[in-house]
Formats: C-alpha cells, sequence, structure tokens
C-alpha cells in the first residue's frame, strides 16, 4: 500500500538529498568508543568532509550520535545498518539526520517517513527499487555495490527506472570512487576506507585527515586547463605566433589558443587574464572550494542543461581572475 509522505519528511529529505550530492562522497564510521567522536569529527572537517553515516553496529552508537548532534554544529549525520523499527526510533532521538538500510524492510521505511526522517533503503534489485518508488522514494542505497556489478549493474537498473538515483556502498574505494560519480544517476558514495578502524583505535587522527583530504582532492579533480591573457587583436596574434613557433604547431590567425595559452581579446575579466582549472562537478568543486576561503563572482557564472558549465572566483590574483570550467 502507498504510503503518504509526511510534509516534513519532503523538506527534511529534500535538504539531505541536496547536502548529499554535494558532498560527493560520506564516511560510512564503526565506532566502538564514543570518546573517539568528536576527535574524530574534527579530524574529518579539517579535510573538508561535512557528512558522516554512523553505523549501528555497536553499543556506543547512540551515544556518538548524540555527541556530534550536541556538539558539532558543522556535520550532517546520519544512522546506518538500520534494520528495526526500534533502531529508527533510537537513532532518531539520538540526533540522526537521515537513515539507511542495508536492505529494503518495509517496516522500518515506513516507520521513517512516519515520523518525517528521511529514508535510503538499501535495493539490491529491481524489486526492491519498485517498492522504495512506490514510496514516493527518488534516491536508494545500492549495496553491496562492487559484488552486484557497480556501475554497470547501476545503468542497467536505471533504464526501467530514470526517475531513480543511487547512492553506492560496498568496495568503493579511493581509485573507482569517480568511476561511480561520472554516472548522473549516482547521488553520492559511501566508504568505509576513509575511516580505517585501526587508524581510529590507534587514535591516528592526523593521518585520517590526510586519507579523507586526499580522497577529497581526488574527487574533485581540480586541474590546470589553459592560461588566457588579455591583448588587442593585434598584440594577441603576435603572441600566439611566438607561442607557436615555440611549440612548432601550425598557427592559424583565427584561433585563439596554442599550447594551451588563449589570448582573450574582448570581455577581458582580470586586468592580466585568467587561469582556467577544469573539474567535473563545479556545484561540487564551489562547496567544498567555499570551504577553503574561495567564494564565486555570480555575475560571471554561466549554466547548461541546469549544470554550472563555467564560473570565475572572486578576488585578483596578481592579475589574473581564476576561471573553473566543467569537465566534459
Amino acid at each position: 500500500m502507498t504510503i503518504k509522505s509526511n510534509p516534513l519528511f519532503n523538506e527534511a529529505y529534500n535538504e539531505v538529498i541536496k547536502r548529499l550530492e554535494l558532498a560527493g562522497i560520506t564516511p560510512l564510521i564503526k565506532i566502538d568508543d564514543a570518546k573517539d567522536a568528536l576527535p574524530l569529527m574534527g579530524a574529518l572537517t579539517a579535510a573538508g568532509i561535512n557528512t558522516v553515516e554512523i553505523t549501528f553496529r555497536t553499543s556506543a552508537a547512540k551515544e556518538v550520535l548524540r555527541l556530534i548532534g550536541s556538539k558539532n554544529n558543522t556535520m550532517m549525520v546520519g544512522a546506518g545498518t538500520i534494520i528495526s523499527v526500534e533502531q529508527v526510533n533510537d537513532a532518531v532521538m539520538a540526533g540522526a539526520k537521515y537513515i539507511v538500510t542495508p536492505a529494503f524492510n518495509p517496516k522500518v521505511v515506513d516507520r521513517c517517513i512516519e515520523l518525517g526522517i528521511p529514508v535510503f533503503p538499501g535495493c539490491s534489485n529491481a524489486s526492491d527499487i519498485e517498492q522504495a518508488a512506490e514510496r514516493g522514494l527518488r534516491v536508494v542505497k545500492f549495496f553491496p555495490a562492487e559484488l552486484l556489478g557497480g556501475v554497470a549493474m547501476l545503468k542497467a537498473l536505471s533504464g526501467p527506472y530514470p526517475f531513480m538515483r543511487f547512492i553506492p556502498t560496498g568496495g568503493i574505494r579511493a581509485d573507482n570512487l569517480n568511476a561511480y560519480l561520472k554516472f548522473n544517476k549516482v547521488l553520492c558514495c559511501g566508504g568505509t576506507y576513509m575511516v580505517d578502524e585501526n587508524l581510529l583505535k590507534q587514535k591516528q587522527f592526523q593521518e585520517i585527515t590526510r586519507i579523507a583530504r586526499e580522497s577529497v582532492n581526488k574527487m574533485l579533480d581540480i586541474q590546470l586547463d589553459h592560461i588566457a591573457i588579455n591583448a588587442d587583436y593585434r598584440t594577441g596574434t603576435e603572441l600566439l605566433k611566438t607561442f607557436s613557433k615555440l611549440s612548432g604547431e601550425v598557427y592559424k590567425e583565427e584561433e585563439d589558443k596554442v599550447c594551451g595559452i588563449e589570448v582573450v581579446r574582448e570581455n577581458h575579466i582580470g586586468k592580466i587574464g585568467h587561469i582556467a582549472f577544469s573539474s567535473p562537478n563545479l556545484e561540487r568543486c564551489v562547496y567544498y572550494l567555499g570551504q577553503r576561503g574561495f567564494t564565486v563572482d555570480s555575475s560571471t557564472i554561466v549554466k547548461e542543461n541546469g549544470k554550472i558549465a563555467k564560473l570565475h572566483l572572486a578576488g585578483d590574483n596578481a592579475g589574473f581572475t581564476i576561471q573553473l570550467i566543467r569537465k566534459v
């Protein structure tokens, strides 16, 4: 039977989905000692991570959720491995902002909807997705992702269910993360690799920060694309001819770029020009760069098909502005 969604559930659901999509990756964490919760959150926050999933596989889980909710205002924390209605109740009371289940349990999902708590049930096949869709859900967990066929399986399931998006977990690592995120039906990924249990037990929080930051950097995949110099037509042409001669390339006068050097002849931005970097997801890129102190010049944002295609960051950098362009 279809259950009508709680209006509060819809509002909270949309907000959590937005945060997870911007995050791109969420650490899945098993904490045995609640005393480790706040130092661990500090280590992850230092790496730019602001969403985590605490698994309900230890007796400390409820206290961990309570501590994070009361002491860390920046972290959005969800409760994972929820397999019973009682655990839903406990997780919500402890302050969980969303619920994740390993499989599709109708009683658990229905209780979440009743309470108005966003839920992402584990789905491994079309039958599970049918049950989620019947309840108005549009994002589900895909578990265990690698053993079920990975991206290829997600693409197959997306054929009959194009409205559904997925949170793959199970076998997600730094070296296959971007393969999942490149598929537009993947909302974000969940992984245990950023918080290794042994590192946590040994309280190696600096190492956890390093691993998490490295993962974020790999996900953002920010690469130098080109350098642009402002010039009038004559000066610009001479510059490009020089660069062409230097590289051995044949220059055609109508071109405006040689060897990664571009000449901007009109509509100049920046005193000297701009330096362009590429990233596959500019919304996500801007989210993380905002934590690093960068802001966007909103007048420069260009969108294509509802997604940011390019923009400039605010500020002058020795006469250059910084441009971000979406890597196709």
